[in-house]
């Protein structure tokens, strides 16, 4: 089946693996209170954990690519359209290069 993003819900099959019900936070399992994985700050960067001091993972500060880190010439790792299509969504936004990040790459 694969993974699946509907917006709110990381879903592998009908298990629900992660969630973004706040919407700058992506969680382990189906609840809140799950440990964070990651977090959308500041200029679009993804960043680890629940912190905006954690380490930069990646970017999309162009609109259309996944680089690594936080700098907007770090290496490009996927175009956002193609992770969006890799992970059953047509969002393009900081939420799916989090999601492709941690379950797609």
């Amino acid at each position: 089946m694969g993974i699946r993003f509907d917006g709110t819900n990381v879903k592998n099959g009908s298990r629900v693996v992660a969630n973004m019900k706040r919407s700058d936070e992506l969680r382990e399992g189906s609840s809140s209170g799950g440990k964070a994985l990651g977090n959308i700050k500041r200029n679009n960067e993804i960043r680890e954990g629940s912190s905006s001091g954690g380490k930069a993972l990646c970017n999309i500060k162009d609109g259309k690519n996944i680089r690594l880190g936080s700098s907007s010439g770090g290496r490009t790792q996927i175009k956002l359209s193609d992770a969006a299509k890799s992970i059953g969504t047509s969002a393009q936004g900081p939420s799916t290069a989090m999601v492709w990040w941690f379950f797609a790459r």
